[in-house]
This record gives structure tokens, sequence and C-alpha cells, in this order.
């Protein structure tokens, strides 16, 4: 039940020069006799971290036909295609009937679709009711609805159904600072309407209002944190809700800061538990920018007066043609006392690369005021290269676009021989091989210094550590790595020697990466998908 999907969100992007693709095959029927074939995609909004985008083998939705501009009912249906039973088989997303399919019209009149996720015998076929008490699987709760697909006719180019998110969904990162960790942790929920109705014949939900209770998130455990989420059900109105944590023997209370719960939403809080009586604090994820390589930001991060959350976007007035804004290139998280990003993220695809070379324009970030970069004109000298975190070669589609990669805000002090010119470029050589297997290769580099001793060269702290985590879509499906790397000389060029999961890293820096990405498929390293 969309296993490898569950956080996820969708950016269509068609974009011409520096541009990014996530394609969809297109099926149409082939005369006005064949059954009808679906392709689908699962809409949302980059300000969202709602799931959906890949499905997995087997997902299956309910398919209704009706009568072109009527209102679903047991008139309008034609032929008797109501909640017709289809599944992508290979989890492409490409849909197939399962017994009975749906054929057009022989007389090839206009019609149009209704579509809903998970599928379901319905007591009511144009009722689907909710209870979103047992989260044990919360994919089969995740209802998505589709009726995008109006006016259709045998002659249409396409049969793409667009789901949207309907419910509401929400995470939690829990951190202990006690020694023994978290150990056994349950994590509840009180205060939520747990039933409700959604009509599929005008993508209304009425809530319950008598349903209210108490349900247990889904979560693992990775020693000192813990990962939990839920699926709820919107209201433009909420009582309080409660987070109840128990874990090391106490409970702990925390009354979550919401007022609404909007569908097709993700809400992410990281709860950091103290040692003491103290029941810690809850940090919610705060509202910036969010593609699907950025990493999780809290409110407490961007009210750090240290740290810049800071976008570059791409030169030449080129333009997004969904939002109609610059279109991205790196997004950073920028220490003013340290002078170097924590990380840089951005999205890797073909029309990136061209022929402009490296223009070496270096220079100061324009979105950072000055006296927080160093100025490495000059270099570093020594053992040190100005290493970048976004390689100049990773956009060289247009010269304007490569001197952005030459900003002092994307350098660190890296060890030059032994390290960013041999097994570091190697690696990024490679990430540009694994671009040309899929539309995009979503990359976040980042450098960390010591926890304790820090040194500085020209103003700039000496990062301890680099690493870089990757995902890319392989079978209509996501899968990622990470690489860490001490800031110090290594022999050879074999860089999946120091392949770990992305999982690991998290754990090790604190960040939450790719959060739109499954919590299982970020902790499985599987190196053969990326040889």
């Amino acid at each position: 039940m969309m296993k490898q999907t569950f956080w996820s969100i969708v950016l269509l992007l068609s974009f011409t020069a520096c541009s990014q693709q996530e394609g969809i095959q297109d099926i149409a029927p082939e005369n006005n006799q064949s059954e009808i074939l679906f392709t689908s995609q699962v809409i949302g909004s980059n300000q969202t971290r709602a799931s959906g985008m890949a499905w997995t083998a087997n997902d299956s939705i309910g398919v209704y036909m009706k009568k072109n501009g009527e209102v679903l009912s047991t008139a309008s249906i034609i032929d008797g295609a109501e909640n017709r039973l289809y599944a992508t088989t290979e989890g492409d997303g490409n849909f197939h009937p399962i017994g009975t399919g749906i054929s057009f019209p022989k007389d090839g009149t206009a019609v149009d679709f209704i579509a809903y996720y998970p599928q379901k015998r319905l007591t009511n076929t144009f009722n689907y009711p909710i209870d979103i008490t047992d989260q044990t699987d919360p994919e089969s709760l995740d209802l998505m609805y589709s009726d995008n697909l109006t006016a259709i006719t045998p002659r249409s180019n396409a049969l793409n159904l667009s789901f949207s998110h309907q419910l509401s969904h929400l995470m939690f990162t829990i951190k202990s600072n006690t020694a023994e960790g978290l150990g056994d942790v349950t994590l509840k929920l009180s205060g939520v309407k747990t039933k409700g109705n959604f009509d599929l014949r005008n993508g209304q939900l009425t809530v319950d209002d008598q349903s209210g209770g108490m349900v247990h998130t889904t979560y693992v455990t990775t020693g000192t944190m813990a990962i939990a989420k839920a699926i709820l059900i919107p209201e433009s109105s909420i009582e309080p809700i409660k987070l109840i944590i128990e874990a090391g023997g106490k409970k702990r209370e925390y009354t979550l800061p919401l007022s609404e719960l909007k569908k097709g939403t993700l809400y992410h809080y990281n709860v950091n538990l103290s040692n003491s009586d103290n029941p810690g604090e809850v940090d919610p994820e705060a509202h910036y920018l969010k593609w699907r390589e950025t990493p999780i930001i809290t409110e407490n991060v961007l009210e750090d007066q240290d740290l810049m959350y800071v976008n570059n976007y791409m030169p030449n007035a080129m333009r997004d043609p969904v939002s109609g804004g610059s279109m991205r290139n790196y997004s950073m998280l920028y220490s003013k006392k340290h002078r170097i990003a924590y990380w840089v993220a951005y999205p890797l695809f073909k029309a990136c690369i061209g022929g402009s070379g490296r223009t070496d324009a270096w220079a100061y970030d324009p979105t950072i005021p000055s006296q927080y970069q160093a100025n490495l004109k000059s270099g570093f000298g020594g053992k040190y290269d100005r290493g970048h975190q976004i390689p100049s070669g990773d956009r060289t589609c247009d010269k304007a676009t490569n001197r952005t990669t030459f900003y002092y805000s994307n350098m660190t002090p890296q060890i030059g021989q032994g390290l960013n010119q041999t097994i570091w470029a190697s690696l990024e050589n490679k990430v540009r091989s694994w671009m040309n297997e899929t539309d995009t290769v979503f990359v976040v580099t980042g450098a960390i210094p010591p926890k304790t001793s820090v040194n500085y060269i020209k103003e700039m702290a000496i990062p301890a550590y680099y690493f870089k985590v990757l995902a890319r879509k392989v079978n209509g499906g996501f899968t990622t790595i990470g690489f860490r790397f001490n800031n110090q000389v290594y022999s050879g060029t074999n860089y999946m020697n120091y392949a770990v999961s992305v999982k690991e890293l998290e754990n090790e820096t604190g960040f939450t990466f790719f959060p739109s990405i499954n919590e299982t498929i970020k902790a499985t390293l599987d190196k053969s998908k990326w040889n």
C-alpha cells in the first residue's frame, strides 16, 4: 500500500534550458472497444510534505465512469462502471483492470472518470467511510481522490488520473539526550476525531464530531531517536491535540500548536526529550520553500541568529513554467559564525549540464552579507582547496549559472590531494553519470565542523567531515544512498567503501534528509542500485 511513498510529494515540472522533468508514460486506448488503461500522478504543493508520488506493486484504485457533466449517481453511471478495481501490478503508476474493465461507450460520447485510492468494497457505492483509529498500516488509510478526467472520448490522447490527498499527516522526530536512549517508547495522540465520511460524488469530507478519541502512532526507533507518523482527519477548526510520549519510565505530554488540519499537508515536529523532570520542547517545522531535496528546517533553526536559510535561483530570467517564478538552483543552511554552509541541496538533471566549462568567477554570494563570508579570492594556500559543495561541473548549462557555484558561501577548506582532487572528485563525476539514468538526482552535500576545538583558516571553520546524500527514482520507486568522508587524505578513489545509509547520516548530523521519502528506503543501503 504505497509502502515506498508515504511521505512523498510531487513536483511535476517540465523545464526548458536548465530544466527538470519527472516523466509520466502515457497509455491511450487503441479504439473505442478496448478496455481503458490509466496512467497516474499524485499532485501536491511544494509547500506540503504530504505523501504519495511513486506507487508500490499491486496498489489498487476504484474507478467510476459517468456521463459527462453529470453528478455521479446510479443514473449517471455508464455500462455499470462503478468502483471497478484497477491495479498497478508493476508499481509504475500504470493501472490495468483486475477482472472486468471499463470500455468507452460504443457511440463514442464523452464521459467523465472518478477514482479513489485505496480501493475497497463499499456498502454505499458513493460513500467512502474513514476510520483512522488503527494506524498499524498508515498507507491503507491514505485516502486520495481524482476527478480531473472530464469530457473524455476515445480520441483523447492520454487518460492520466491526477490524485490528491484528502487527509492530513503528522510526523514527529523524537530525540533523547539520555545516555540510555529512548528504550521502550509509546506515542499516542489524544483529542483527535477518528471517523468521517468521504463523498465520492463531490469530493467532500464530513467529520463525525462524536468520534473523538486517541490513536497510537506508528514509529521506528534507532537508539536515541524515534520517527513517529499518523494520519488524521482534516478540520478547519480543532480542539487542542496532545502528543503523549512514554519513554524511559517517564510520561510526557505536549500540546501541539495546531488550530486546524489541512488536507494533503504534513505537519512535522521535532521533540527533544530532556533528562530532567522538564518534559523538553516541541519544535515545529517552519514555513519555508520545501523541495524534494530540502532537509527539514524547524522554527528553532530559522530563529537561530547564527543560521541563514538561503536560496539561489537560476539566472538569465529562466522561469518555472508551473509557478511562473525563477527556477531553483540550490539552497543552503549557512552559519555566519563558521562561514560555511552546513548543507547545500539541489536537483541535478540533464539540462544543467552543458558546455560552459568552469568560469572560476570567485565572488561573494549576493544573498548573504559579505561581512559573514570569507574572502577566498586567493584561496587558502597550503593543503586546503576551495572545495565546492555544489560542484562547478553540476552547473555548466551556461556561464551565468556556473558562476553561482563559485560563491564563497559554497566553499569550504577541504583537503586537496587525497580528497577533493581524487576520491571526492570521482564521486562527483559518478553522481553526474547517475543523473543520466533517471530524470533527476536529488543531492545534499554537507560540511560539519568539530563539536569542540574548531580550527579556522581565513575566518572559515575547517570541517571535521563531509557527507553527500542522494535520492533518485529507479523503476518507478525511490532509492537513496549516502557517503561520509573525514577531512583527511585518502588513498585510492573507491568511494563505495565509504557508502552509508541516509538514515545513518541523519542520526549523525541531526538533519532530516528527503522527508518526502519513506523511512525504510532511507534506512536501506543497496549499493547494487548505484553501481
